[in-house]
């Protein structure tokens, strides 16, 4: 009779699954890690947008994201207590920003459950930029991490990414890509 040598150990079915699992889950931990940030190269070259007209009245009309050198994309929602906070701020440096030498374009991808809402909300803080519904953003509403507000410079001639508001997975805020937003407008380039 043949007998299993006291060296040679046997892996119990159970700790065998578990030691697979284990595996398997810091795999994709790792990989979620290392996924890439979007690129914008193949985006549409139009969307439908809206916007708050000068009268008030709310205006539908087709948009050219890459008609400047750079196009920052906002993700945000009414509902959203850090947007609400952030966008007040973001609104004001766009009714201030020079927008006659045409370095930069600004269009919020919104997240709130109603073109109401998302009216609603551009009033609310005198945002006189175009905004579109997540849906209907196509491939310019991808976004660089897993929440809200995000803001989002990007390279129009290129699709990449020139800031953000996340790091890989760890969000930074809005103002470090409001601040390369800012160098943009007076320098022509971050």
């Amino acid at each position: 009779m043949d007998t299993i040598p006291t060296h040679t150990k046997v892996i119990n079915p159970v700790k065998k699954f578990l030691l697979v699992v284990f595996i398997l889950f810091g795999f994709f931990a790792v990989l979620r890690e290392f996924r890439r940030t979007p690129r914008f190269g193949t985006a549409d070259n139009t969307l439908r947008i809206q916007r708050i007209g000068s009268d008030g009245a709310v205006v539908s009309e087709d948009f050219q994201p890459r008609l400047a050198p750079y196009l920052a994309v906002y993700h945000g929602a009414g509902w959203c207590p850090p947007c609400q906070l952030f966008s007040p701020l973001l609104a004001e440096f766009y009714h201030d920003a020079d927008k006659t030498k045409l370095r930069f374009q600004l269009v919020m991808v919104n997240y709130d459950r109603s073109d109401d809402d998302m009216i609603a909300y551009m009033r609310q803080h005198a945002m006189e930029f175009p905004a579109v519904r997540r849906g209907e953003a196509g491939g310019w509403g991808a976004a660089t991490g897993r929440g809200i507000p995000n803001l989002i410079i990007i390279d129009t001639s290129t699709g990449r990414v020139v800031s953000s508001s996340y790091d890989g997975n760890t969000y930074q805020g809005c103002d470090r890509p409001l601040s390369v937003l800012r160098t943009i407008v007076a320098e022509g380039h971050p």
